[in-house]
């Protein structure tokens, strides 16, 4: 099968390029940069914005599968709502002109936004950061299109990656935790889900959306625990207002916004949004459907981070 993945040189998209070339699959990766590593794996790479419609148009050629993978995640950037919305259906119309078989969409299981009890894939949309509204918009888009496809709702991803890789660090500094560190998140390690989307080739995944995580859900003050234990520092004993950290949020990223600087991710309010509400999936119609099947807890999948990390 001859698949292509836009963004196939990211953080999960290199590792599901490994994946489906070890699995017989004739594989293009379209990204903006040429990668060494997907390269070294045998891939092929064009190079192009996925902005880029003719572009697309061309590279999509004799595709069967289509990953749109490749997304604006920076919610400092004005564009980035828009972007994600032409890109995806820059992706749509080069997939219908090229008679491409099946579109696999990766989206944030943040269009449902809070969800305290374990949600399912039939539940309305509710997203409330810049990001989880442009997946959203970018699910409909493809459920109306025509094109046969399936979506995959992915909680929040960790690995060995700079952004965990800060996680760590602050972990080590004594961050503390912000709220009282009593709601519920689910994770999912990055081979996890890359094992999830290769299932998703299956003709039973047809238009259908999956949510992906792990099996169990945990609080953010019992995933700090973990962090903390996987490198061996005292556990979080300190804890600050949200409401102060939120202000300060603010603060930072309005200085940004005057400076003219990029802010720090961490330090955003959307992302202590997301840090401090509840997100809880259902994998059930995954586990049954597709057969997957996590195979990492989070200390293990923690454990495996800080090591690839230290490496």
């Amino acid at each position: 099968m001859k698949i292509l993945i836009t963004g196939g040189s990211g953080f999960f998209g290199s590792r599901l390029v490994k994946k489906l070339l070890l699995a017989g699959h004739s594989v293009i990766v379209y990204s903006r940069h040429e990668s060494r590593d997907v390269k070294g794996m045998g891939a092929e790479q064009v190079i192009g914005d996925v902005l880029d419609e003719d572009k697309l148009i061309s590279a999509f050629e004799r595709v069967d599968v289509v990953y749109h993978m490749a997304a604006n995640l920076d919610e400092s950037n004005p564009e980035m709502y828009k972007q994600n919305i032409e890109t995806t259906k820059n992706v749509i119309c080069a997939c219908k002109k090229n008679k491409v078989k099946r579109l696999i969409f990766t989206s944030s299981i943040g269009v449902l936004g809070y969800t305290k009890t374990p949600a399912t894939e039939d539940m309305s949309y509710n997203p409330t950061t810049v990001y989880e509204k442009s997946k959203a918009g970018c699910e409909k888009l493809i459920k109306e299109s025509g094109m046969t496809y399936t979506i995959a709702r992915i909680t929040i991803v960790y690995g060995a990656n700079k952004f965990w890789g800060q996680i760590f660090d602050a972990a080590k500094k004594g961050y503390p935790v912000i709220g009282s560190g009593s709601n519920w998140w689910h994770l999912v390690y990055v081979d996890d889900v890359v094992d999830a989307l290769h299932l998703m080739l299956k003709g039973k995944a047809e238009n259908q959306i999956y949510h992906i995580a792990d099996n169990d859900p945990h609080t953010y003050l019992e995933t700090y625990k973990i962090i903390s234990g996987t490198i061996d520092v005292p556990e979080p004993k300190k804890h600050v207002p949200v409401v102060l950290v939120k202000a300060m949020a603010l603060i930072h990223e309005t200085k940004c916004t005057v400076l003219k600087q990029k802010p720090d991710v961490t330090k955003m309010r959307s992302s202590i949004d997301r840090l401090i509400r509840n997100r809880i999936v259902s994998i059930k119609k995954a586990k049954k459907e597709l057969g997957y099947d996590p195979k990492y807890d989070l200390k293990t999948g923690m454990k495996k981070t800080y090591e690839c990390l230290r490496e």
